[in-house]
């Protein structure tokens, strides 16, 4: 919802390349960074804090969620189809409900594990939560929504994006999505040679050449 697919996914193969520079060359790891082609930028400014201090609400669809987000109505089937309609707008407000991401606002996950349990492989819902466990350890509900998913879905395209996005999500936290699922699927099985050959476009991506950070 407030991340898109891609950048994240990049951006999550340039963190782990940064840190594999910084433990082999702890003392002049800026140089080592410079020569594979990263380039510091000073931001002294939050301009996503700026933002969402300056967020105010525009509809009324966003008004009843953040009346649910703030205790004044109870979870309900509404409330999910009101987030998804929300989460699906050419017009999203992106700074008004990312606050409540980083709060790591209990309602929300309350919302998006009740969205999950009747959408178990909304690939959508998945990449919130994975967005949620960035500010708030939910680690263990984000493995368990995965194996869910992985096992409902069947059309095997949705399957490799989610096997990908299940290990890119869970691989800062030191946890092999694709070692548990190949404990779960037989080998010579569909689903099996979609996770080989997941991760074997993983081990070969390429960082670009000249990257901020």
């Amino acid at each position: 919802m407030f991340d898109d697919d891609f950048e994240k996914e990049k951006r999550k193969l340039v963190f782990r390349e940064v840190a594999r520079v910084i433990k082999a060359h702890p003392r002049n790891y800026s140089e080592k960074l410079a020569e594979l082609g990263f380039r510091w930028v000073d931001d002294e400014i939050d301009e996503e804090a700026v933002e969402e201090r300056a967020a105010t609400i525009r509809s009324d669809n966003e008004r009843y969620l953040v009346r649910y987000f703030e205790g004044e109505v109870e979870l309900s089937g509404q409330i999910l189809d009101t987030y998804l309609a929300e989460k699906n707008s050419d017009s999203l407000n992106y700074p008004l409900f990312r606050r409540y991401f980083k709060k790591g606002n209990d309602r929300l996950k309350k919302l998006l594990m009740y969205g999950l349990d009747k959408h178990p492989t909304e690939i959508g819902l998945l990449s919130d939560l994975a967005y949620y466990h960035e500010f708030r350890n939910v680690l263990g509900e984000l493995i368990e929504a995965y194996l869910m998913a992985c096992e409902r879905e069947n059309d095997l395209d949705k399957f490799s994006q989610m096997a990908m996005s299940f290990y890119l999500d869970t691989e800062p936290d030191g946890f092999d999505a694709f070692h548990e699922l190949e404990q779960v699927y037989r080998p010579g099985s569909g689903k099996w040679d979609v996770i080989q050959s997941v991760r074997k476009i993983l081990e070969s991506e390429s960082l670009p050449e000249d990257i901020e950070f």
